[in-house]
């Protein structure tokens, strides 16, 4: 039988030996993991807990209730000035199972899809559980780790912008670039965390895409799961195909609270939170800057800091365990990114507390320093 081998999520391998330590009394700072800490809108807690006894949930269209559809192509209106009819809008029960669908349908009706190395783990793990194996597109600080078109010779490409892990943000032109070489699948997860000029959508400069995004980080719903899709017409059909035959549907409750998230009230109190984020990344970044990481470019958006730990180590997957035992900071090892120089470098979130992330930049310089 051929083996087969997918490549696990190590920056969860981390989060469970913290835990470990957790449970044996040690008090871990967590600046592993991608989950804001902020807490969800009251207004939606308050609507979700309304429909609890006003509402029986029951399974909704795979593709999601009209509703929240529509709040959705109406926010693509006030927010990117891009008209997006409902029916393009498919809500997914977290943005994963969406970009599943999509990497399916898009490998199957366009062809070959490429990824940037550093880049989010699950594009090249989830095109391998689908049978693809995809291409990895080296992206480095010469270019602020951003892909460049002359890279692009596959008929698709995915961009995230802005990027897990390395907080890159790409212009309209480049957008534009990009999408006169490739059939573009852009993960839209981080926008709304940006630390200067606005990210662009790519459905500001092409049609020929499919949009990713969801509820999970500038929404703050991580556990609530849900998420959406911006597609084609054309592609409608056979991501509602599959995802009638693997989700059923999302959770209806999750949905329906959804979309109190577009009001007025709901979007002001978000777009405070990023001045929240701005000042954590600040102090990080000043802080590891102080210890001897250096940082080649500054994150434009998201909440993570990409850092060249080789002043301290040549093999950052061990670093991330050392840090970890020795002073219960846990950080993501670059391994989790790709091949492209990553032993070199970890990540950092700053989805903590300003005072644990002082307290974390205390521990970091006493050990190492």
């Amino acid at each position: 039988m051929e083996k087969f081998q997918i490549e696990p999520f190590y920056v969860m391998q981390v989060l469970e030996r913290a835990k470990e330590l957790e449970k044996r009394g040690r008090e871990v700072i967590h600046l592993e993991i991608g989950e804001p800490d902020l807490p969800v809108p009251e207004r939606v807690k308050r609507k979700a807990a309304e429909l609890l006894t006003e509402t029986e949930l029951k399974y909704t269209p795979a593709t999601g209730i009209p509703k929240l559809k529509e709040a959705i192509a109406e926010f693509y209106y006030s927010r990117y000035r891009v008209v997006v009819e409902p029916e393009q809008v498919v809500v997914t029960p977290g943005s994963s199972p969406g970009l599943v669908a999509a990497l399916k349908t898009v490998s199957r009706l366009v062809g070959e899809i490429s990824f940037t190395d550093p880049g989010y783990p699950c594009y090249k793990n989830t095109l391998k559980v689908l049978g693809e194996e995809g291409v990895a597109l080296p992206v480095g600080p010469e270019n602020s780790f951003k892909v460049r078109p002359f890279q692009v010779n596959t008929p698709a490409l995915i961009v995230n912008s802005p990027a897990n892990p390395t907080g890159a943000v790409y212009t309209k032109r480049e957008l534009e670039k990009l999408s006169k070489r490739a059939f573009l699948i852009s993960d839209e997860i981080y926008h709304g965390l940006t630390y200067g000029e606005e990210a662009p959508s790519a459905l500001e400069v092409t049609r020929n895409c499919i949009v990713v995004n969801g509820f999970s980080k500038f929404f703050l719903m991580t556990g609530w799961r849900v998420g959406w899709l911006i597609v084609p017409p054309e592609m409608v059909e056979p991501i509602n195909a599959i995802l009638q035959n693997t989700v059923i549907a999302p959770p209806t409750l999750s949905q329906l609270a959804a979309v109190e998230c577009f009001s007025e009230e709901v979007l002001s109190e978000l777009q405070e939170n990023v001045k929240v984020f701005r000042k954590r990344k600040e102090i990080l970044l000043n802080g590891l800057k102080e210890i001897g990481f250096k940082v080649p470019v500054e994150p434009k958006g998201a909440f993570y800091i990409w850092a060249d730990a080789s002043p301290f180590t040549e093999d950052s997957f061990k670093f991330a365990f050392e840090l970890l035992e020795r002073t219960s900071v846990a950080v993501t090892p670059g391994r989790d990114f790709g091949y492209n120089g990553t032993e070199k470098f970890v990540r950092f979130s700053f989805c903590t507390e300003t005072e644990k992330i002082l307290e974390a930049l205390e521990r970091l310089y006493s050990y190492l320093r």
